[in-house]
């Protein structure tokens, strides 16, 4: 067999080329101005990364040195402070003691008021271990071997980044230790370090555009502090030999771009930049030239949408009356569509759809009739004439031996069998089968060894209101059949007006019933009704009223157990005497 040709439709044809015409141009644009906007963003990047590490740089500097200034007033040979520090140690009295560490303290005060930077300030006695003249309390087993160093000069020596050595803090300081020279000799330092706050604010990556990781270095290469442990933790090395302060370079960590500038102490601070955030200026413009790329496509798509629509959208109008018509929505109306051939076409298919609508009419109106030959049919079951004679003959039996209970049973019986079996209309007067339903309830207190009470109450002027035969008693029979239990049986029933609609309600204080009870009792196999009373069951009622009202009535049913039942009928006032079967 001859293989088929794969076949393309007009629409996906006009849109491939108006998209080959829009995306060429486009992508020749994009190739030339990637390579100048890369060149442009790195440029300005670069500049921007230098000029913030460099100030970095400067103002550590900056920190440095005022913290050697004020250690250096502090430790001058033949200085007031070193002399009252010598007289301190030197002294046994008292109050020359008091009078000397007085006066040290109070120069502390005068230098620490003078450089607010700077925090903590105290002397450290080497030889016993011993903290004096502190300025603010120092943890009690301070020694300098637990500090990081940061450099080493003449006679100091530079720490941090570290953990304040404060009782009290725990937040992250510079500090130097420089030697107090002493004529006696003494193994004694001072100690200063930055506030509390000055290394946060000159760490501070928030300052850069984009995400920068600050590194500290000490002069052989060892990291002192990161912002970013996971690929320069601290106390790792880094070989200062790849460190290159005129570019940036990727040698130290594949997947960071590297920035350095080296401090005047021997120290680097580095700046290290993910990749992906270096590269996020040049990455937006990508986005906004492919959002760019992407409009215009679209703007082009859109035109051979325009172009496709005159065919396309007549299409769906037809596509539309097929899916009313799969809904069985006969009734909708035609939409033209301007267009002779369409036009046609639709016509045809609404002819189409009334023959449809016709041919379900005749098969629910056979349905219909169907289902009032079969009510009939259950209504003529018994040969009533032979049941007539039959009942006669035992009523006429019972007077002749003076059974008055037998004869008035019997009478009883033969009304509400008489009425039940009449063939002379499917709808009787609610006066009629209000009284046929009192001789029935007279009937059952007969047969049942105990008494209960029926009220019945009409409203005035229902009396001729037309009803379908035989509609209330097989619910009074459901009451007293499965719902009376003793002698205080008690059932209600009301018959009223509703606007156009009459309502018709039996209520019971019997046992109640559940909701598996009252599916049961409405359906088809319900064989505890066909043994007791009539032998015809609540499913009558439904049937009944389904027929004679076309869907326009109800039937309500509210029960519980232990709480009685409520039957609920609701149907369209009928005054004029209908016909077997119709409306």
């Amino acid at each position: 067999m001859r293989q088929m040709k794969t076949s393309y439709s007009l629409k996906k044809r006009a849109y491939f080329f108006l998209f080959l015409s829009c995306l060429i141009p486009l992508t020749l644009i994009g190739y030339i101005s990637y390579f100048s906007m890369y060149s442009l963003l790195n440029n300005n990047i670069d500049g921007g990364i230098r000029s913030n590490i460099k100030q970095m740089q400067i103002s550590l500097n900056h920190v440095f040195d005022n913290l050697e200034n004020a250690a250096l007033q502090l430790a001058m040979y033949n200085g007031r402070v070193s002399d009252d520090i010598e007289t301190f140690i030197e002294t046994d009295d008292f109050l020359t003691k008091y009078e000397k560490k007085k006066a040290v303290i109070e120069s502390i005060s005068l230098i620490n008021a003078a450089k607010p930077d700077i925090g903590l300030i105290f002397f450290y006695h080497a030889n016993t271990n011993q903290v004096m003249f502190e300025n603010q309390s120092v943890e009690s087993d301070f020694r300098f071997d637990k500090l990081p160093i940061l450099a080493t000069g003449i006679n100091a020596t530079y720490y941090g980044p570290h953990v304040t050595v404060r009782s009290i803090h725990d937040s992250s300081v510079f500090s130097v230790a420089r030697k107090v020279n002493l004529i006696q000799g003494a193994d004694l330092y001072v100690y200063m370090e930055t506030g509390i706050k000055l290394f946060e604010d000159l760490l501070k990556s928030q300052q850069y555009k984009l995400t920068v990781s600050c590194i500290l270095l000490n002069d052989q290469g060892k990291v002192m502090y990161s912002q970013n442990e996971e690929e320069f933790p601290v106390g790792s090395g880094i070989d200062v030999g790849l460190l290159d302060a005129t570019k940036k370079s990727n040698e130290i960590n594949d997947d960071y771009y590297v920035f350095t500038e080296k401090g005047d102490r021997g120290w680097y601070i580095l700046a290290a930049v993910d990749q992906d955030s270096y590269n996020y200026d040049l990455r937006k413009w990508i986005a906004k030239f492919a959002l760019f790329s992407l409009l215009s496509i679209v703007v082009s798509l859109f035109l051979g949408l325009s172009i496709w629509k005159i065919v396309y959208k007549r299409l769906k109008t037809i596509n539309k009356e097929i899916h009313l018509l799969a809904q069985s929505k006969f009734n909708s109306e035609m939409k033209m569509t301007g267009i002779q051939e369409f036009d046609g076409l639709l016509l045809q298919f609404h002819i189409m759809k009334d023959t449809l609508s016709e041919l379900f009419k005749e098969l629910e109106e056979k349905e219909r009739k169907k289902r009032v030959v079969e009510v009939e049919k259950l209504m003529h079951q018994i040969n009533p004439h032979f049941l007539h004679n039959t009942l006669n003959t035992v009523q006429w039996l019972a007077r002749m031996n003076g059974q008055d209970e037998i004869d008035r049973l019997v009478a009883l019986f033969t009304r509400v069998l008489h009425y039940n079996l009449g063939k002379e209309g499917g709808v009787v007067s609610l006066a009629d089968e209000v009284a046929v339903l009192q001789d029935y309830v007279d009937l059952q207190r007969i047969r049942y060894a105990y008494h209960f009470d029926v009220q019945i109450k009409v409203d005035p002027g229902l009396e001729n209101v037309q009803v379908p035969r035989f509609i209330m008693q097989p619910i009074v029979e459901n009451a007293i059949y499965h719902g009376l239990k003793d002698e205080s049986g008690y059932i209600q029933i009301d018959v009223y007006a509703e606007g156009s609609f009459l309502i018709i309600t039996v209520r019971d204080n019997g046992a109640g019933l559940t909701e598996q009870d009252i599916s049961r009792l409405l359906g088809e196999q319900a064989s505890e009704h066909k043994k007791v009373g009539m032998g015809i069951g609540l499913s009558y009622v439904k049937h009944m009223i389904e027929v004679y009202y076309d869907g326009r009535a109800s039937m309500e049913i509210i029960g519980e157990k232990g709480e009685g039942t409520t039957f609920k009928l609701r149907f369209p006032i009928l005054r004029a005497v209908h016909k077997e079967g119709a409306q």
